[in-house]
């Protein structure tokens, strides 16, 4: 979610580690408004030094292929491909879980150089993956050495140093088209295929999540706003949080502070909802504003996380992706000790941060393979001021007294519209 606090170092380990998931995970099926998922396969040859942070060649392959990030989000492939709308960043991403082989590897006096293959899936907007798949490849020029390319004007000008790099920069900027021709780049033709169709879940089980789901009678859903840059009052994340209690209070639910002084305040709303068919619902928020940043040293979002894992039927994150370390399972466990996942229950999970669909899908997959949890993602950059607009569209479809389960395709759209024309490429698959 934009603006984010990066962790440089640290961020760029998770990523490169999340890359490395065992191929053997399932992918699922996503079902997107405004997007559509395929495959792709590439083969690239690069150098890199010796003394790179990178150690293995498995890690130096991963670093060169996350420069898909940034290639995919320059404002010349969104005009290119006619993404519409103001705030939308990049054409798609790639799932970070992908299938790289090292073809050959060999020191050239300070340099490795490495031939290796990659496959896996991306999220491309539907506009360019009409024309992409129609054509079946895309020729993008990729750093023939990622640690000789950083330029700090050619990337962000709030996240200039090069952990940031591959995410932000942009070699068709003015001043940097340097960057994508030889000798910085070459030209890596990735082959461009439509996924094969799968069985899944077309609705979110309503009736399920709001039904005997392993909490009796009680619909439990946790919610987390993080904080955009910090406690202050006036902090992005802080408005969010109020809102959001204003939103719940305004939908008849009874509040009960829990630490109104706290740095961290929790909230719990309870409502009794009563359903067109008479049956009535307890339904119970429990609402956390918390530092999320994987780095901090609090662990109160990981303790309320493990909790809301274990026990909520519905789980809400508004805050940054950390480039995937903020929600790194393994991470959070290491403060708040185990995730017990209960695989009888059926629960859904909305993380509605920055490319949230390439980091999360895979992470939890690997901790629970049954298709019991729905995730919403995001496959290009989200943005504080749009969050609680799409969060109250999802509330109002799990708090709608009407019986029906509704089509996931209805309940993303209904997201989405409140964007006014733009995408994030908001997105449903399950695990």
């Amino acid at each position: 979610m934009n603006g984010f606090n990066l962790i440089t170092k640290l961020s760029m380990f998770l990523t490169l580690t999340s890359l490395a998931l065992a191929a053997s995970i399932t992918q699922a099926q996503i079902i997107s408004p405004s997007g559509q998922e395929v495959n792709f396969k590439y083969q690239a040859h690069f150098t890199i030094p010796v003394s790179a942070d990178e150690q293995t060649d498995q890690e130096r392959a991963q670093l060169h292929a996350s420069h898909l990030f940034g290639l995919f989000h320059t404002p010349k492939m969104i005009a290119q491909y006619h993404i519409p709308g103001g705030m939308a960043g990049g054409i798609g991403s790639p799932r970070a879980h992908t299938n790289i082989q090292i073809l050959s590897s060999e020191v050239i006096g300070d340099k490795v150089a490495i031939t290796y293959s990659n496959a896996g899936k991306m999220l491309f907007h539907n506009n360019a993956a009409e024309v992409l798949l129609e054509k079946g490849y895309l020729d993008i020029p990729m750093p023939s050495d990622p640690y000789a390319i950083y330029d700090k004007k050619c990337t962000d000008e709030h996240y200039t140093s090069f952990g940031d790099y591959w995410y932000f920069y942009d070699i068709y900027r003015e001043g940097c088209t340097y960057l994508s021709k030889p000798p910085m780049s070459e030209i890596v033709r990735i082959a461009l295929s439509s996924t094969t169709k799968k069985k899944m879940d077309l609705t979110p089980k309503l009736p399920m999540l709001r039904g005997d789901n392993k909490n009796g009678s009680l619909f439990l859903i946790y919610a987390i706003h993080g904080f955009e840059s910090g406690p202050q009052k006036d902090d992005s994340g802080r408005v969010n949080y109020e809102e959001f209690n204003h939103y719940l209070s305004a939908n008849g639910f009874t509040e009960a502070r829990m630490k109104p002084h706290s740095m961290n305040p929790m909230n719990i709303y309870t409502k009794k909802l009563i359903l067109k068919d008479g049956k009535k619902i307890n339904v119970e928020v429990r609402h956390l504003l918390a530092t999320t940043s994987i780095s901090s040293g609090s662990v109160v979002f990981a303790q309320f996380f493990k909790e809301a894992i274990e026990t909520a039927d519905v789980i809400l994150y508004g805050g940054h992706s950390g480039l995937g370390g903020n929600l790194d399972l393994e991470l959070l466990q290491d403060k708040a000790g185990k995730f017990k996942f209960n695989p009888q229950k059926k629960q859904l999970f909305f993380f509605d941060s920055c490319s949230s669909y390439s980091y999360y899908l895979e992470n939890f997959a690997a901790e629970k393979t049954k298709a019991k949890i729905d995730i919403i993602s995001y496959a290009l950059s989200s943005y504080f001021h749009t969050s609680n607009s799409v969060w109250s569209a999802l509330m109002d479809r799990l708090l709608d007294p009407d019986t029906k389960d509704p089509l996931w395709k209805d309940v993303l759209f209904d997201m989405e519209s409140v964007l006014g024309g733009d995408t994030y490429l908001l997105n449903v698959g399950g695990i």
